[in-house]
C-alpha cells in the first residue's frame, strides 16, 4: 500500500452543465458506465493509494453517499470548501488531514494513461500535455527536463505544454507551506487562489518539479465534453451483461452496469447505462445514461438522460 494520501478536489457545481447539475455535482455525473469520481477513485487506487481526502461543497451527500457505498475500504475524509475560492485554496483546506507525499487529482478530470509513473517516480511531479490553445490552461515551462515556471492561462504562454490536472508531491508540508504564502500575499488570478502560484513558490525555494508527458486528460465540464470522453472509452473498455441480450438489441461498443434492466431497447453504438438503470422500448444511440434513471418509450442520440433531465 502506497504511503500518499491522494487529494481530490469536488467542491464544484459545475454551472456549465446545468441543468445536469440541479441536483448533484458535476463529478457525480457519468461517463462509460459510472460517476466521473468512480473513474478518478480506480486511478487513485490503481496506484496502490487507499487514503483519500475529498474536498466538498456543493450538493456533497452525493458524494459521501458514492464514496461510503461503492468504495468503503477507502480511508476517506471529507473536509468542506464552503466558498468557491480556487484550487489552491481548496487544496490548502486538506492540510489537517494529509502528512508526508500526496498525489492531487482533479474531480472533474478524467486522466488517459498510466498514474504510476507520476506518483511513484520518485520526485516531484506534475503531469503535462501539448495542446493547440494553451492560453486556456496552466502551463509549464521546461527546461533540462525540469520545470522553470508555471503561469496560470497566460495571454502570452512561453509553451504549449499544459497542466493536466494531476500532480504529485513527496513532502505536502512544503505544498501547504508554499499554499499558505499565496494565500497570505493574497495573490489571486481572476479572484481565485491559484495551485500554479504555489508551484513557483516551490520553485523559488529550490524545489525540483519534473514533467510527466501523459497520453490525454478529459476535463468534464460540458456535455459535449462528457459524450467525447465517453465514445473514446466504451472504444477501449466494453461490457455487457449477457442476460441483456435477449430482450434487446445492443450495438457495440456499450458498457451496461450489471444489474441494469432493458426490455425492448435498441442500444447503441456508444451507449453507456450505469448502475440501477431500467429502460423500457428505449432506441438510444450515443447517449449516456446516469444511476438509477428509469427511461421508458424513448428514442434519443447524442444526449445525456438522467433521472431530473430526460
Amino acid at each position: 500500500m502506497s504511503k500518499f494520501t491522494a487529494i481530490i478536489p469536488a467542491a464544484g457545481r459545475g454551472v456549465r452543465l446545468l441543468p445536469y447539475t440541479e441536483y448533484v455535482p458535476k463529478t457525480m455525473l457519468s461517463v462509460a458506465g459510472k460517476p466521473i469520481l468512480g473513474h478518478i477513485l480506480d486511478q487513485v487506487e490503481s496506484c496502490g493509494i487507499q487514503k483519500v481526502v475529498f474536498i466538498v461543497g456543493y450538493k456533497q451527500e452525493a458524494i459521501v453517499e458514492f464514496v461510503r457505498d461503492r468504495y468503503p475500504h477507502l480511508d476517506a475524509a471529507f473536509v468542506q470548501q464552503p466558498e468557491p475560492k480556487g484550487l489552491g485554496h481548496a487544496i490548502y483546506l486538506a492540510k489537517d488531514e494529509v502528512s508526508g507525499p500526496c498525489f492531487i487529482l482533479l474531480g472533474d478530470t478524467i486522466v488517459d494513461g498510466d498514474l504510476r509513473p507520476l506518483v511513484h517516480g520518485g520526485k516531484n511531479a506534475v503531469g503535462i500535455k501539448p495542446v493547440g490553445d494553451p492560453s486556456r490552461f496552466g502551463i509549464v515551462e521546461i527546461k533540462d527536463g525540469k520545470i522553470i515556471s508555471f503561469e496560470e492561462k497566460p495571454e502570452r504562454p512561453k509553451s504549449d505544454l499544459a497542466i493536466i490536472g494531476a500532480y504529485s508531491f513527496l513532502d505536502s508540508a512544503k505544498l501547504f507551506g508554499a499554499l499558505e504564502e499565496v494565500i497570505r500575499s493574497g495573490r489571486t488570478v481572476k479572484n481565485e487562489i491559484q495551485l500554479t502560484d504555489a508551484l513557483s513558490v516551490l520553485l523559488e525555494r529550490g524545489e525540483e518539479i519534473v514533467p510527466v508527458y501523459m497520453n490525454d486528460w478529459f476535463d468534464c465540464g460540458t456535455v459535449e465534453v462528457m459524450l467525447q470522453t465517453n465514445r473514446l472509452l466504451l472504444t477501449r473498455h466494453q461490457h455487457i451483461p449477457q442476460e441483456l441480450e435477449q430482450n434487446n438489441t445492443i450495438i457495440p461498443p456499450c458498457w451496461i452496469e450489471d444489474g441494469v434492466k432493458a426490455e425492448n431497447c435498441v442500444l447503441g453504438p456508444y451507449v453507456s447505462v450505469a448502475y440501477g438503470a431500467d429502460l423500457r422500448d428505449c432506441k438510444l444511440e450515443d447517449c449516456i445514461v446516469c444511476p438509477h434513471t428509469a427511461v421508458e418509450q424513448k428514442t434519443a442520440c447524442h444526449t445525456v438522460l438522467d433521472k431530473y433531465n430526460h
